[in-house]
């Protein structure tokens, strides 16, 4: 086989098969601005680079007041750099969340923008725009919704630049967070087992909370958390034990009181224990937690107090 292979290797051969392969590599859509872009010599581009991880997905807080959102940036693309200040335009875009699925348009009246006809500049001698940016107001949004942000680059000032299709439209997925979201540290703690009402069961689950794993709180409203049902970020028995039989429990906080109150969507009898403290302390980011289930039998007692230690 490698004899025939070297007999046939000659200059006219490899030649056409250079030719054939030049000829494939010519990709029409990628040199009219179909899709891609690339410093092709006498071609102007321009595109949104986060266009092609659409949706994008950004985690913003759920909080009173305006707060910035930085977004994308534009990119010239040709062999030298942009000869010129190019202004690059774009609209708001609904109909692309539309058809992205699955998402909640941002509703207006929650987004300012610095003018009417949002742009960035693309300053001569560069490549890259800065960031387009906005403000936001995410305090009357719905923190277990999916919402949804699209840009459409509608115009560019300089002549002869092709905006390709698939860089052209940004979609962006917004998940929000209340402010309670995040991980927290175990700063101390005391869980009890009983094996009957007053009867503690004095067993190796029973003891200080002291050093166990993170506890992790989710979003699930605007002032509502759950905790993980089990594994990573789990309450746990002393020494770090996983606790059966509690899936679903959530916290409630009154944002005017700060008092917490707990439910368990798999266990009724989980409560706030009765005239222990149930609060958070905003300027500590800390919760001191009291609560207990199955108080006409097996009781258990759980004392925690969690400090915020990192967003999730």
């Amino acid at each position: 086989m490698n004899k025939f292979i070297l007999k046939y290797k000659t200059p006219s051969l490899i030649a056409f098969v250079l030719l054939s392969m030049s000829s494939c590599l010519k990709d029409k859509g990628y040199e009219n601005g179909t899709y891609g872009m690339g410093a092709i010599t006498g071609g102007q581009f321009v595109g949104i680079p986060a266009a092609a991880s659409s949706p994008f997905s950004i985690a913003l807080e759920s909080k009173p007041g305006n707060q910035a959102l930085s977004l994308f940036s534009v990119n010239y693309e040709n062999v030298d750099k942009a000869p010129e200040d190019i202004i690059v335009t774009f609209t708001k875009d609904d109909a692309a969340v539309a058809a992205a699925g699955g998402l909640t348009l941002v509703p207006a009246s929650v987004l300012t923008f610095a003018s009417a006809n949002p742009a960035v500049t693309i300053a001569k001698g560069t490549r890259v725009s800065p960031n387009f940016a906005c403000q936001i107001n995410t305090s009357s949004l719905d923190p277990t919704k999916a919402y949804g942000l699209a840009f459409t680059i509608t115009s560019v000032s300089k002549s002869g630049v092709t905006i390709p299709a698939n860089l052209k439209t940004v979609v962006y997925k917004i998940a929000l967070k209340n402010q309670w979201d995040g991980i927290y540290e175990v700063v101390s703690g005391l869980v009890t087992r009983y094996n009957s009402p007053g009867v503690p069961a004095n067993d190796a689950l029973s003891g200080p909370l002291t050093g166990n794993p993170d506890v992790t709180m989710v979003t699930s409203g605007p002032t509502e958390v759950d905790f993980p049902a089990s594994g990573t970020g789990s309450f746990r028995w002393s020494g770090g034990g996983g606790i059966g039989g509690i899936d679903g429990v959530r916290m409630a906080i009154n944002a005017a009181t700060n008092q917490v109150n707990f439910t368990c969507a798999g266990n009724a009898t989980l409560t706030n224990w009765a005239g222990k403290a149930n609060n958070y302390v905003p300027a500590t980011k800390t919760f001191n937690l009291n609560f207990r289930w199955n108080p006409a039998g097996a009781t258990r007692e759980y004392t925690v107090v969690l400090k915020y230690k990192k967003p999730r």
